[in-house]
C-alpha cells in the first residue's frame, strides 16, 4: 500500500514538474546538441525552433539496443508532425514528461512516425531506439503556424520571409466542399516559393513535385490542411493570400440570394457559387459603385476583371464549375448589399 501512494506520489511530481520545468516562450538548447554517440547518459536533449521558424531537424547515432530522449514544449491543440528517418530497426516513441503515451490522428502514425494534437501545454519527450543494429538518424519536428481568420472575413493574408532550400508550415480548418485559394506573391525579384497541400489525414492536394506557386481547389474532407511554403535556390520574402469564400446557395425553389455586409477600406470580401454551362448569372452591388465586382471561374476564366468595369454583371456562364465572386472596396470602407441570381 505505501509502495502504490509513493508511486502515486512520483506521479503527480511528474505532472506538476512538466508544467513548470521550461517557461512558455523561453528558448531550449541548440538542436545541433544531438549526440553523435549512444545517448547512454540518460540526459534529455532540447530542441528548439530558430525564431520564426516552424520546424527543427536533430540527427545522431545510436549504439545497437541504446536510446536517446529529446524533448521540447508547445502548447495545447497545436498539431505536432515528427518523422524520423533510420534503418530499418530504429523506432520512434512521443509521450507526456510523465511518461504517459500520445494518440495520433487515426491512419497517420508508424513505428517512425508520428501526428497529432496535443492533449497540454507542456513538455514532450521524443524517443529514438535503436534495434539490434547501430543506426544513423535524423528526426524532424513540426508544429505549423495556425492561419486563422478575423471575424466576418473570407481570407487572411500573411507575410514571410525564408533562407534557400528550407520551408515554414501553416496550418488551417476548412470544410468539405469549400474552394481553398492560396496565391504567393515573392517580394522584389525573388523568384516564386513552392506550395504543397495536403491534409492531417495525408491526403495530397498538391504536391512538391512541380514548382506551383499558387493553389485552388475544392476540400475533400472536414478538417485542418497543411499548407507548406519552400525556397528554391535564393533566400526570399513574400505575401502569403488564403482565400475561402463563402459559399452561395439558394433557398428551395428560388434562384437569387442577397447577402449584407460592411468592409474597411483596401479589403475584399469571397463569395463562391457553382453554376451550369449557358446558365445567365446577375450579380449587383448595391448602391452602386460603393465598390469593386470582380467575378473569376476555378479553372482561371474572367468574367469580370475590376479594373474599372463597375459593380455589376449580367452574362452567361461559359461552362460548368465553381465561381468566385469577390467585392472589393477602394479608397472608403463602405456597407453593400449583394444581389446574386442565376437563371
Amino acid at each position: 500500500m505505501k509502495t502504490r501512494s509513493f508511486k502515486l506520489i512520483l506521479m503527480m511530481v511528474a505532472v506538476i514538474f512538466s508544467s513548470m520545468t521550461v517557461p512558455a516562450g523561453k528558448a531550449f538548447a541548440s538542436p545541433e546538441a544531438a549526440p553523435a554517440s549512444s545517448g547512454s547518459s540518460g540526459e534529455m536533449i532540447h530542441i528548439i525552433f530558430a525564431p520564426g521558424t516552424t520546424s527543427a531537424e536533430v540527427s545522431g547515432s545510436l549504439a545497437a539496443n541504446a536510446k536517446v530522449q529529446y524533448i521540447l514544449r508547445a502548447g495545447y491543440a497545436q498539431l505536432m508532425d515528427v518523422s524520423l528517418s533510420a534503418p530499418e530497426g530504429a523506432t520512434l516513441t512521443v509521450t507526456s514528461l510523465a511518461g504517459m503515451a500520445l494518440n495520433g490522428l487515426p491512419g497517420t502514425g508508424s513505428t517512425t512516425a508520428f501526428r497529432g494534437y496535443l492533449p497540454r501545454t507542456g513538455n514532450y519527450v521524443l524517443t529514438v531506439s535503436a534495434g539490434s543494429k547501430a543506426v544513423s538518424y535524423s528526426l524532424n519536428v513540426s508544429i505549423p503556424q495556425r492561419i486563422s481568420f478575423k471575424w466576418g472575413t473570407t481570407s487572411a493574408t500573411l507575410t514571410g520571409s525564408l533562407k534557400a532550400h528550407t520551408s515554414h508550415d501553416y496550418i488551417l480548418g476548412a470544410g468539405q466542399g469549400q474552394l481553398m485559394e492560396i496565391t504567393i506573391t515573392p517580394t522584389g525579384s525573388s523568384p516564386g516559393p513552392q506550395i504543397i497541400v495536403y491534409g492531417v489525414d495525408g491526403s495530397v492536394l498538391q504536391s512538391g513535385m512541380g514548382e506551383a506557386t499558387s493553389f485552388r481547389g475544392l476540400l475533400p474532407l472536414s478538417q485542418d490542411y497543411f499548407v507548406t511554403v519552400r525556397a528554391g535556390d535564393q533566400d526570399m520574402a513574400f505575401t502569403m493570400n488564403v482565400i475561402i469564400p463563402k459559399r452561395i446557395t439558394f433557398a428551395a425553389g428560388t434562384d437569387s440570394a442577397t447577402f449584407s455586409g460592411w468592409l474597411p477600406a483596401q479589403q475584399s470580401q469571397y463569395y463562391s457559387l457553382n453554376g451550369q454551362k449557358d446558365q445567365t448569372l446577375t450579380v449587383d452591388i448595391l448602391p452602386a459603385n460603393r465598390a469593386q465586382l470582380i467575378i473569376y471561374g476555378m479553372d482561371g476564366t474572367v468574367l469580370r476583371s475590376g479594373m474599372g468595369e463597375g459593380s455589376s454583371f449580367s452574362g452567361k456562364l461559359p461552362s460548368t464549375q465553381d465561381y468566385i465572386l469577390v467585392v472589393r472596396t477602394g479608397a472608403s470602407a463602405a456597407w453593400y448589399k449583394l444581389v446574386v441570381a442565376v437563371k
